[in-house]
């Protein structure tokens, strides 16, 4: 069956509509007849065939209108038609009764000027009443009538004269130009309106819209699974029916949004946003979208647990550094600043100081914690592997290499944030590479020929100053730059032994729980020795020295080690003097004041011990002094 049936209650009129059909190519029209309650019978098998709207007049169009909730298109009677049937009216003086539906004698009475007759208009409710109305207007002493099809045939079975109003081609093309019309504008509907369901259904939330009279006029599918109500029972009920406890209706009312409302909903929690929709200035509706914050907890869970399983996971946050220097304070301010954007960072310092601890706990701080944290050491690739593990491969891309390619660590890490360790040691022919790729944002697997794109935070390291390898010619200028363009200095435990005494209790306690050994308490003499010791390998050397101590439960060993060291320190120091020495060391012959000056400055340092209260008394500089002239 075609979209739009056009249903006719004769056969001239049913010509002059196929007539039109014919001339106009309207692919999309079929005409059938049929008349009042028959014509009702086909209506209701050309829809059940796919007919999508249809075309008829008089009382079969207010029949067909009724029975069915397709779009129904009237054929109009045209001041034309009803001129036209007073033609066949013999007698000028007769009174002519003129019968029909509301929808066909409404506008009769402006024609009343027009007319040859005196004209009583004839008003039918329903078919059965064609019958009656006609007999009580006969004893009136009306004997000529005009109507539809079906009219004139009831009117001549009680012996009066009817004349049929015939609908004239321009009145039938006028009809199907309008159903042309409306059916075009219903497809489009429908096809916004199946976007909106398809884009409603294709996202998370539950989402619920009501119009000015609290009834539901969207229910995604989300919405069907959290409230336990199928959409074709909720579309067109009263919110309140549906979801319990609802808000919405006040939104009606106020016209204020309400966000970010946590309610329990069963065994949920739900995070509810709620919005006014306003049309020229007034509240036409609301809608609400629902968030179940459980399944989000849940598929968080799940997400940070699978990266966890696969070493991609950021386990230290600030809070697990322990310090109480002003100068490690510092560098998590900065470190919690540069955490905010997603340009690269670069974290210089000496092995052993914590890159590490900072990297992941700036990944933490950021907006992309929920990502992959990746971390990588380029010393420990060998540099025939340091291409396949950084850009990944594909199948059969070399000997060796695995079934169905493998991703490399920009892949991995997509996201979330890439730290790369001892960046100083990847190769100069690779780095140019690595350039390209912090640059264009995407790598081409080896061997493959489609580019990937990538979102990566970038973090690099290095125990060396990379800024000397670059001069050297040990490291590309360009990616010196584009790496370097936030610098985080951490410096060395020797520069900070505040932090020492914290550390060490910090370490005791973590190696006590550990081996279930009890907890050992420093003495004034254990922490002299911790303080003034030189830590060539940082915090790294310091929890292995109380390691090993809470293994032995003693600190004997750092004591033994600070009596040797003081034995061997020499020339002894002086309380309140400067350092004993003979002979100056033959390698300070012929450095000019400044110079001498800092070797004795260092030379004092070393000797104490690493000393910084007992260094400054003895040359009498304050310690903003002595740590300047020792990082110069």
């Amino acid at each position: 069956m075609k979209e739009i049936v056009v249903l006719t209650p004769l056969r001239e009129m049913k010509d002059r509509a196929e007539e039109i059909v014919r001339e106009q190519g309207y692919h999309n029209v079929e005409v059938l007849l049929g008349s009042m309650s028959e014509g009702v019978e086909v209506a209701r098998k050309a829809i059940a065939e796919g007919a999508e709207l249809i075309v008829s007049r008089g009382g079969t169009y207010q029949l067909v209108k009724e029975a069915f909730p397709v779009p129904v298109v009237e054929i109009k009677v045209s001041a034309y038609d009803v001129l036209q049937s007073f033609e066949q009216v013999d007698d000028p003086n007769e009174t002519i009764g003129v019968v029909g539906y509301s929808n066909v004698v409404d506008g009769y009475d402006l024609l009343r000027r027009l007319l040859p007759n005196p004209v009583v208009l004839v008003e039918l409710k329903r078919e059965s009443d064609i019958y009656a109305v006609i007999e009580d207007h006969k004893r009136r002493g009306i004997k000529t009538y005009i109507g539809d099809a079906n009219i004139t045939r009831i009117i001549r079975e009680l012996n009066c004269n009817g004349i049929m109003i015939q609908s004239q081609k321009a009145s039938i093309h006028t009809a199907i130009q309008e159903a042309r019309r409306i059916l075009k504008a219903t497809k489009e509907e429908k096809r916004r309106a199946q976007q909106i369901a398809t884009i409603t259904d294709f996202v998370h939330d539950a989402i619920i819209a009501i119009d000015e009279n609290e009834k539901i006029t969207v229910y995604n599918r989300r919405a069907e699974q959290l409230f336990g109500v199928p959409r074709e029972r909720a579309k067109g009920r009263p919110i309140a029916d549906i979801v319990p406890n609802t808000k919405l209706p006040e939104i009606l009312a106020t016209g204020t949004a309400q966000l970010g409302e946590i309610q329990n909903l069963w065994d949920s929690r739900i995070v509810t946003n709620r919005v006014p929709i306003t049309v020229d200035g007034e509240v036409k509706g609301a809608v609400a979208t629902f968030q179940d914050v459980t399944e989000v907890q849940n598929l968080e869970e799940k997400i940070r647990r699978s990266m966890n399983e696969k070493g991609f996971i950021a386990k230290y946050t600030f809070d697990d550094i322990v310090y109480a220097s002003h100068q490690i304070g510092e560098c998590i301010k900065t470190a919690k600043k540069f955490a905010m954007y997603d340009t690269p960072i670069h974290i210089c310092g000496a092995s052993g100081v914590g890159k590490e601890l900072f990297c992941q706990s700036i990944h933490n701080y950021s907006r992309r914690h929920l990502g992959p944290f990746v971390a990588i050491n380029c010393a420990a690739i060998a540099p025939s592997l340091i291409e396949s593990e950084f850009f990944g491969y594909e199948e059969g891309s070399f000997t060796g290499a695995r079934k169905k390619g493998k991703p490399g660590i920009f892949e991995l890490a997509h996201n979330g944030t890439l730290f790369l360790d001892e960046i100083s040691e990847i190769p100069m022919e690779l780095q140019g590479r690595l350039l390209r790729v912090l640059q264009e944002k995407q790598v081409m697997r080896l061997g493959g020929g489609r580019v990937i794109p990538i979102d990566v935070k970038i973090i690099t390291a290095s125990n060396k100053y990379l800024k000397r390898e670059m001069e050297e010619g040990r490291f590309r200028k360009d990616l010196y730059y584009r790496i370097n363009v936030l610098t985080l200095r951490i410096p060395p435990l020797d520069r900070r032994r505040e932090d020492i005494p914290a550390l060490t209790r910090y370490f005791i306690r973590k190696y006590s729980e550990k081996y279930g050994k009890p907890l050992l308490e420093p003495t004034p003499d254990v922490e002299s020795c911790l303080l003034n010791r030189k830590y060539e390998g940082n915090i790294r050397e310091l929890e292995g020295l109380i390691e090993r101590c809470v293994i032995l439960s003693s600190f004997d060993a750092i004591l033994a080690e600070g009596d040797g060291e003081r034995r061997a320190s020499q020339p002894p120091v002086q309380e309140n003097g400067p350092v004993c020495t003979d002979v100056l060391p033959p390698d300070w012959d012929g450095l000019d004041l400044r110079s001498l000056e800092q070797k004795y400055i260092e030379m004092v340092y070393q000797r104490t011990g690493g000393n910084v209260q007992k260094t400054c008394e003895i040359l009498g500089i304050n310690r903003t002094t002595l740590w300047r002239r020792l990082k110069e």
